[in-house]
């Protein structure tokens, strides 16, 4: 399909191959409207300051992310400020290219907040005040002891006849509303601009659809390896099979297969086990951090942490993912040689002849954060993070990791590329992976059957 599309002073000579992939609506219990079959997305990102590069715009990379992940093809970004006639053309070109389009921004209270009104006027229908939205939106204010404005009726108004997505973490709620171009019915999803109200939302929304979206690609995710690295190393099987995308999500990488055909899939996981069990994750699109918890969950176990040279970071990532008071014990920042002998009972001798960087020490600060916090199993890590400290025994870079079950307690070694955040991300990554290595292996093992 060849044609121009003006919008007011902005013209776009459209040279577009409209894919043939359809999508067709129907609305389900809960009032949302789904696909039937996987479709096609665009991508709309507004806002001056996003536009102007005040504010990194986080919202289009989680949107794709996650739109991928769940079976969607994704075609098109685009990124405009708050003029209308820009919300326009973005929005007539971005239906020209698929068949849904997802908006961030623009649903505040203030006069630059056009998504609503711009959206209701390319649909071709009026805006219509909800009053049981209104009705929330004071209760919420109500609970934030702020004073409620005549201007915050504005995130009242909807286009008509659409569905409205509730918004856990702000006063703006999106909404989801079809129109129709060249005969074919096409959905636009307008979504608040914060990141913390944004994604709970999708992520809602992503789950009603669910059922019926199925994803065409499968993820691999690995860790310690690099992408030109891995890359070599998946090349034997590319060329036989077919390629494979990769993609750095610092300090892992993804590789994703774009064909779920039962024999390619199983003849890449068995390829992957055999060459690079080293360095694998899972074949997810799920990190490290995100599988921690599954692991102590399945296995019913709790955990304690004792850091020094990560400075609290595997706590961080453990207690990122709501309700990990359930089986995170806590953790022990034990950054002086002091506080590895106070807070964690390790034998001032031990640091005195084998040093605060060593596997005895690892393995006495992983035992005592386990006996003192009362969990079923422990992480240690002590290292050298850099710029300074390092020496010709132990290197910037050198990290000694120390797990304590009850049946043992050992320590791991590792030698990692100099950069001090760096350093501290990858022990506190593989960390984690040491300890659920069983579990990991035993994943493995499940996918390794031909479907």
């Amino acid at each position: 399909m060849t044609g121009i599309l003006t919008c007011n002073n902005h013209s776009a000579l459209a040279a577009i191959k409209t894919p043939q992939v359809g999508v067709g609506f129907f609305p389900d219990n809960s009032g949302f409207f789904m696909t039937r079959r996987i479709g096609t997305v665009s991508i709309l990102s507004t806002g001056e300051e996003v536009l102007r590069g005040e504010l990194v715009d986080s919202n289009s990379a989680t949107l794709s992310r996650l739109l991928e992940e769940a079976g969607f093809s994704v075609q098109l970004m685009l990124t405009t400020g708050d003029r209308r006639e820009d919300l326009v053309w973005a929005i007539e070109t971005a239906l020209q290219k698929s068949d849904s389009l997802f908006i961030s921004g623009g649903l505040g209270p203030t006069e630059d907040d056009l998504t609503s009104e711009v959206v209701a006027g390319v649909a071709g229908v009026a805006q219509v005040f909800d009053t049981s939205t209104w009705q929330d939106i004071e209760e919420k204010f109500r609970q934030f002891g702020i004073e409620l404005t005549d201007n915050n009726r504005k995130q009242a108004l909807f286009p008509q006849d659409s569905q409205i997505l509730a918004n856990a973490n702000g006063t703006a709620p999106g909404f989801e509303t079809l129109v129709t171009r060249a005969g074919d019915q096409k959905r636009i999803i307008a979504l608040p601009g914060p990141p913390r109200e944004l994604l709970p939302m999708i992520t809602q929304y992503l789950t009603t659809v669910s059922d019926a979206i199925k994803p065409d690609h499968e993820f691999i995710h690995f860790f310690g390896i690099g992408e030109s690295t891995l890359a070599a190393a998946l090349k034997p099987w590319e060329e036989q099979h077919g390629e494979l995308g990769f993609r750095a999500l610092f300090p892992e990488v993804e590789v994703k297969l774009y064909d779920t055909d039962p024999d390619k899939l199983y003849s890449l996981r068995k390829f992957v086990v055999d060459n690079l069990s080293t360095s694998l994750v899972d074949f997810e699109p799920l990190g490290i951090p995100s599988l921690f918890p599954q692991f102590l969950q399945e296995r019913g176990l709790t955990c304690a942490t004792a850091e020094s040279c990560t400075g609290g970071w595997v706590g961080k990532l453990i207690t990122d993912k709501a309700g990990s008071s359930n089986y995170y014990r806590g953790g022990i920042i034990s950054y002086s040689n002091a506080s590895k002998v106070n807070l964690l009972g390790v034998d001032p001798a031990t640091l005195e002849q084998h040093g605060a960087v060593s596997e005895e020490v690892a393995i006495e600060m992983a035992y005592g954060a386990r006996e003192r916090l009362g969990a079923d199993i422990a992480l240690s890590l002590t290292g050298v993070a850099g710029p300074d400290g390092g020496s010709d025994d132990k290197p910037v870079g050198t990290v000694w990791i120390g797990r304590a079950t009850a049946d043992e307690t050992t320590a791991r070694k590792l030698k990692l590329i100099p950069g001090r955040e760096r350093i501290r991300i990858c022990s506190a990554y593989e960390g984690m992976r040491w300890v659920m290595a069983d579990w990991l292996a035993d994943r493995w093992a499940t996918r390794l059957t031909p479907d």
